[in-house]
């Protein structure tokens, strides 16, 4: 069902009516339109929002109310500020992990992957 053409345009239509970060929709409203997901995280329905962005250019952005058209270029520098952000944190994380794994005195199998 989420591969259906007519359920991505009923979510591009649903956010289309969410413009602006002054009007959010959460990915569980949308599934209570569309019925795809049985699952609390709504994977499908993330994913046919992905698919619309990266596939059909709509300009979507996420923020912890949900999802919304990006309406304007301050709204837009923003989304960017907290992508870059989100993209800092988790390359401070991966060099955290290697680091603690390089320290951690139980030894860790290294199958010659060149992560060790």
């Amino acid at each position: 069902m989420a591969d259906d053409p007519a359920v991505k345009e009923q979510v591009k239509q649903i956010l289309l009516n969410h413009k602006g970060e002054d009007n959010p929709i959460s990915s569980r409203e949308i599934n209570e339109e569309i019925g795809v997901d049985d699952i609390g995280s709504f994977p499908s329905t993330r994913a046919i929002i992905r698919e619309l962005v990266m596939d059909d250019y709509l300009p979507v952005a996420a923020s912890t109310k949900g999802y919304f058209v990006i309406q304007d270029e301050d709204e837009l520098e923003d989304y960017i500020d907290q992508l870059e952000n989100r993209v800092m944190n988790i390359t401070e994380r991966k060099f955290a992990v290697q680091r603690a794994v390089l320290e951690w005195d139980e030894e860790i199998v290294d199958e010659d992957s060149d992560l060790l």
